[in-house]
């Protein structure tokens, strides 16, 4: 049997375990959070229909919603990621700001993770369409090609994780009534509409 040998006692390392086990680890600051993408920014920005909360990632806005108290918490249900208050990637102030103006993204990165590919094709032709237009659902559905999903296209507005910026509101029903609306109900979207001159 071979005898055991215990190593002599290292006094550095010993030392620098001690004061490891005595600290804690350093937090994650917001900041590298949403670098890298565990939690969304977030800024409030003016819109026709008040404040509204704008959220997003690196890689492209993830939604807007309005400025409540259930804001965050509609947030963390939808997506799974707390908000932090943040400024936005270099530029993107203005083109938000833009965006909401004009009811349209223009160049502006949106992050469709929300979405599926069909909501996503239904979210783009919906941004097309004019401000003090309207569409039925039909017509969109007819122009992806599916005009059998005016439902489906229903839906797809309903989902709409940036309105104000992709215009659902200048979607309505086949008869010309205005239908629901997910930003804050039916009365947001025909207020919307009265200001772009889509309702008389």
């Amino acid at each position: 049997m071979s005898p055991t040998i215990t190593p002599s006692p290292d006094p550095a390392l010993e030392a620098a375990l001690a004061d490891l086990a005595q600290e804690p680890p350093p937090r994650l600051t917001d900041g590298v959070l949403l670098a890298t993408g565990l939690v969304d920014g977030a800024g409030l920005y003016d819109s026709p229909l008040g404040e509204v909360v704008v959220s997003f990632r690196p890689d492209g806005v993830v939604a807007v919603d309005l400025a409540d108290d259930g804001a965050e918490a509609r947030h963390r249900a939808r997506f799974g990621r707390r908000l932090v208050e943040a400024r936005p990637p270099r530029g993107w102030d203005d083109l938000i700001r833009r965006a909401i103006d004009a009811g349209t993204p223009g160049e502006l990165p949106l992050a469709w993770e929300a979405v599926t590919v069909f909501q996503r094709r239904v979210l783009t032709e919906a941004a097309t369409i004019p401000r003090g237009r309207t569409r039925p659902y039909g017509w969109l559905a007819e122009r992806l090609g599916r005009p059998g999903a005016a439902r489906a296209v229903g839906t797809s507005m309903a989902r709409n994780p940036v309105p104000l910026i992709v215009p659902c509101h200048r979607v309505v029903r086949a008869d010309g009534s205005i239908g629901r609306y997910s930003l804050g109900g039916a009365a947001n979207k025909e207020r919307l509409l009265r200001l772009e001159g889509a309702l008389r």
